[in-house]
């Protein structure tokens, strides 16, 4: 089933300020990630959030690394054969890694130490086979289990934390969109601290939210004004329940609060400080917001929420 929610334009109450005591929502960039001899020129990264060590992976140029909550680098491990070229990763509730890599030529995954050194590959089981043929393209984890996504081919697979098969998700089946699959695919996806998987469709300027029952909401509309998509990308949720969406056109971040009403829009292209470059990939803390640019300008860190 989907619930279409429309895109409620909120009258901007930042401009006005606070009246009465009512909680604003602000976002305000606080620096980019760095090492000691100054902000990196990431393009395209991927990011995966640790909220237990309030950590940040990076990854897609070179070794996979890791910063702490004041945006530095603290470490780093490199591209062994037996590890592979990781792609995606994920801080397990163990304290190992598990790891989306290219390992003997092909797709796997695999855990890991948090120093990079390879424990074991986790080889997906009871898979149906509607499914055996699905080629991933983002790897996502929250709570024991593993999500699987092949966005070409719009289907979600699930598995637990030792590969076994939990459930699976055809999207365009969900979506009636069966003979356009190919056409849509799936571009930016996220699970949320609740098992939502939030996911964006560049061609329907839709984001979404589905449950894990299943039940899809779409949100978001077409259009240039403050509040609608062009060209949507990335999508998150921080723990207040705000959504966060990308649109890449725009080099903007949209974000709407917990029953789809737009709140706010800021980023945009520019030399000044806090400004984006074609951002696709983002993820939330509680605090915090990590947005990955393209054109070398790096990983953005920016403080988000009600003040």
């Amino acid at each position: 089933m989907i619930l279409l929610v429309p895109t409620l334009l909120v009258m901007a109450v930042a401009a006005r300020g606070p009246e009465r005591g009512v909680a604003v929502f602000e976002a305000s960039y606080l620096h980019n990630l760095s090492t000691n001899f100054g902000p990196l020129p990431f393009s395209a990264v991927g990011l995966s959030y640790d909220p237990l060590y309030k950590e940040l992976y990076v990854t897609g140029d070179g070794p996979v690394r890791i910063f702490n909550d004041s945006g530095m680098e603290i470490y780093s491990f490199g591209e062994s054969p037996e590890l592979g070229i990781v792609r995606s990763i994920a801080a397990l509730e163990n304290g190992t890694l598990l790891a989306f890599a290219y390992r003997n030529g092909k797709l796997a995954l695999v855990s890991c130490s948090f120093r990079g050194e390879f424990l074991a590959e986790i080889v997906p089981r009871k898979v149906p086979e509607s499914f055996a043929s699905l080629v991933p393209s983002v790897m996502r984890y929250l709570d024991g289990k593993i999500y699987l996504v092949d966005q070409t081919d719009m289907r979600i697979l699930v598995l637990d934390a030792t590969g076994e098969y939990l459930t699976s998700y055809d999207v365009a089946e969900l979506l009636q969109q069966t003979e356009k699959r190919t056409q849509l695919g799936l571009r930016g996806f996220a699970v949320d601290r609740d098992g939502n998987m939030l996911f964006t469709i560049q061609p329907l300027f839709s984001a979404y939210m589905m449950t894990p029952a299943g039940e899809v909401r779409a949100f978001g509309t077409r259009g240039s004004a403050p509040g609608k998509f062009n060209v949507v990308g990335g999508i998150t949720r921080d723990g207040s329940g705000n959504f966060y969406v990308v649109d890449m056109l725009k080099s903007a971040i949209l974000v709407f609060d917990a029953e789809y009403r737009f709140v706010k829009e800021f980023g945009y292209r520019g030399r000044t400080a806090g400004s984006l470059a074609a951002p696709e990939e983002i993820v939330a803390s509680d605090e915090k917001l990590f947005v990955s640019n393209r054109g070398r300008k790096g990983v953005s860190v920016f403080r988000v929420g009600a003040r």
